[in-house]
């Protein structure tokens, strides 16, 4: 079966510093255990932080630097720029490594810098994270500052940045995008689109997660829909959970403010010492897997994937401590009676399928 994940952020790990070809204490992921796990393909984001905005090229750069650092260090790993490059990986029995771009902001408002991320490999582009830029409004402005952005949709060279994508055979990817941008990107896209890492809306009512009508349109486009683990967008009641649970661990928390000055650092310390108290309030993995039934009985099978978001997130479900168990997702499908084919659909087919007919053209 080959297996595939759409997004991982485990570069933010790796260029702090740490050496992810080894097993490692925490996190969600590092190589041996995404071989442990069995995935074949892991997508990892290139997403630069608040931090570095105003050297956001360079810092980009910087993150796919490191993945081939990681691939030069690691006999494990083959970094994928086009299609062609699944079957090394599959032959070689190595994992695929792919990147895609999380947050516009990297290219500066320069087209060109576009065109150089594409010949460095880019699988897809994500034109926002959580804020707004000169390429889309995002689902976070467009809910929570809508008054403070100049302007909602996709702008003018928001179009330009699309459609440079979509003629040099990268996949455009909705998630994080607001309501706006969104219908803008389906009305003049000519290729399938996905959401890298996006549940369903009706039944997380969260605003990154993907209504009915978005739905329908992602697979009229003949995209797909990869869906995230992160237990806020699995489950309606965790926030309530985790309001909570965080009043709780205010000393904690505290703490490590204060011993970690740099924000980075900060969220990987988080994420080290309180990920346990995070995963006592998750939800089951049961409930991860009503989002891919309702999918597949709203859309059909061709339609969904996974997208983790391993190492970019604080809690996952349960039984998925971290990606060594991420084919549970699959012996949980087996046990709602989905064939065998159509796990592997699920589990990794769907990618293969608009990933070569968006980047074979």
């Amino acid at each position: 079966m080959f297996v595939a994940d759409l997004h991982n952020d485990i570069l933010q790990r790796a260029i702090n510093g740490e050496d992810i070809t080894v097993k490692t204490k925490y996190g969600h992921s590092d190589i041996v255990r995404l071989k442990e796990g069995n995935i074949n393909l892991e997508v990892f984001v290139i997403w630069v932080t608040k931090k570095y905005l105003d050297q956001s090229f360079k810092r980009a750069n910087n993150l796919i630097d490191k993945l081939e650092e990681i691939e030069k260090n690691s006999s494990l790993t083959k970094i994928v720029r086009s299609f062609k490059d699944l079957n090394t990986i599959i032959r070689s029995k190595k994992l695929g490594m792919p990147f895609g771009i999380e947050g516009g902001e990297c290219i500066e408002e320069n087209i060109d810098n576009l065109n150089h991320f594409i010949d460095r490999g880019l699988l897809y582009f994500g034109p926002t994270w959580n804020y707004s830029n000169a390429i889309a409004s995002s689902a976070f402005d467009e809910v929570s500052n809508p008054k403070n952005i100049g302007y909602l949709g996709v702008s003018i060279f928001g179009k330009e940045v699309i459609s440079l994508c979509q003629e040099r055979g990268v996949i455009v990817d909705v998630s994080h995008i607001g309501e706006r941008s969104f219908w803008d990107i389906i009305n003049f896209s000519k290729n399938p689109i996905i959401a890298s890492h996006s549940n369903v809306y009706n039944i997380c009512p969260h605003y990154r997660n993907l209504k009915d009508d978005q739905l329908i349109a992602i697979k009229n486009k003949k995209g797909v829909v990869f869906l995230n683990l992160y237990s806020n967008f699995v489950d309606k009641d965790y926030a309530k959970r985790e309001n909570f649970l965080t009043r709780t661990l205010e000393k904690e928390i505290f703490k490590i403010n204060k011993e970690f000055a740099d924000s980075e650092k900060r969220w990987i310390a988080k994420q080290y010492y309180l990920q346990k108290a995070y995963q006592s309030i998750a939800p089951s993995i049961e409930l991860f897997i009503d989002h891919i039934d309702y999918i597949v009985k709203f859309l059909g099978i061709d339609y969904v994937g996974i997208g983790s978001d391993y190492d970019g997130m604080d809690s996952t479900p349960k039984q998925i401590q971290d990606c060594s168990d991420h084919m549970l997702i699959a012996k949980e499908l087996e046990k709602r009676k989905y064939s065998y084919y159509d796990i592997e659909k699920i589990m990794g087919l769907n990618f293969c399928r608009v990933y070569e007919e968006v980047n074979s053209k």
